[in-house]
């Protein structure tokens, strides 16, 4: 047992009803996170002795979550005490549980929701559609493909011989259009303000842009294409009607507007490529995840980059984002990172195999799968 003791002070974003007055406690250093929860409890108990409290909370100390002893946590960060020490707590995000896997036939490149069913698509071309105890309902049959974007029931997919489909999961897999493309599609979007419109991000560095009011015999025309990027676009994601956010392997974001026809923003890296991207539209900052395992957080009308963050030593593949803010991340390493960008380090990770390429949440499920033909399901 550790005798330290810390004079310290708590803090909170949380609503008035969590927020205890600030004046400065000693506590022990061998108390955890479940021991400081207990203590807030009794905290805001003593403050409000109408309401009962039972939360368990995550508490940060200089943006590091704390995941250890008090005493070992401050000593490992070597984190100075001859002040006051602020601790700043919030609401636990409770650690993921392993649920089930799912076995598919080939490697998993897409993970989406149909309805309340889950929908996989495969490297092979498969489509595959498993209920929530993952039983594999139906598999819809069609060629081999570089990319997939989920959006309801339509499919838009991207494949080796320079072709882009637009498919509507039915009882059958029905064919809306397919067009062509200057080069290999690597990525796509879709408008969501105007679902007729979506774009594909292509190996030479172009944005192009398709419109399903055009469609002709099953056949779709680009209606127009932009030079963005001087590499491979990875990734692409429509924020607004006109707007669309994209990455590259030539290390830069770039805020295109369709409208103007003109690149609003450039954000570059420097040091690594962009492999995937997620817009924050509340802050409207930008999260970008690179091939040498960095997180990285820009703000988005400044142009400026705010943080930088290590989750895997393995290049990272997909990421996500749930309604709370909460970010998972995939790694070639074959786990998936939750993560609280709050803090400097992930809350935790959710251990796979292989190559871990997509991930997604559905509801307050976090599904991943890759290389090894598995689709992992995690509770939260």
């Amino acid at each position: 047992m550790n005798n330290s003791e810390y004079i310290v002070k708590f803090v909170t974003s949380l609503p008035q009803e969590y927020q205890i007055s600030n004046n400065e406690i000693a506590v022990q250093g061998d108390m955890n996170q479940s021991d400081l929860s207990s203590l807030i409890q009794q905290l805001l108990s003593a403050e409000n002795t109408d309401q009962e409290y039972n939360q368990l909370f995550d508490f940060f100390i200089n943006g590091i979550s704390l995941r250890s002893t008090l005493h070992e946590f401050i000593t490992s960060n070597e984190i100075a005490t001859e002040k006051t020490l602020q601790i700043e707590y919030l609401f636990a995000v409770p650690e993921p549980k392993l649920k089930q896997t799912i076995n598919m036939n080939d490697w998993i490149i897409s993970i989406g929701k149909l309805n309340n069913h889950i929908l996989t698509c495969l490297s092979n071309g498969d489509i595959v559609v498993c209920s929530e105890k993952g039983k594999i309902l139906k598999t819809y049959k069609t060629k081999m493909a570089k990319s997939f974007t989920i959006f309801d029931n339509i499919i838009i997919s991207t494949h080796w011989d320079c072709s882009v489909r637009v498919q509507r999961l039915t009882d059958n897999l029905e064919l809306i259009a397919q067009g062509s493309l200057p080069s290999y599609g690597e990525c796509s979007c879709i408008n969501k303000k105007n679902t007729n419109e979506f774009c594909v991000g292509t190996s030479n560095g172009e944005l192009i842009f398709f419109d399903l009011n055009t469609v002709k015999q099953q056949v779709i025309e680009m209606i127009q294409n932009f030079k963005v990027h001087q590499q491979q676009i990875t990734c692409c994601q429509w924020i607004r009607n006109s707007t669309i956010l994209t990455g590259s392997y030539d290390h830069s974001i770039c805020i295109f507007n369709k409208r103007t026809e003109t690149i609003n923003k450039q954000l570059f890296a420097k040091d690594s490529a962009i492999i995937g991207l997620c817009y924050l539209e509340n802050n409207q900052q930008i999260v970008s995840i690179h091939e040498d395992g960095y997180l990285k957080l820009w703000d988005s009308l400044s142009e400026q980059l705010i943080k930088i963050y290590k989750s895997s030593l393995s290049q990272l593949t997909c990421i996500a984002v749930n309604a709370n803010g909460q970010i998972i991340v995939s790694s070639m390493d074959g786990n998936t990172y939750l993560w609280d960008l709050r803090g400097e380090v992930p809350l935790y990770q959710l251990n796979g195999e292989g190559k871990a390429l997509a991930c997604t949440w559905i509801d307050n499920k976090i599904l991943f799968g890759g290389s090894t033909n598995k689709l992992y399901v995690y509770n939260c």
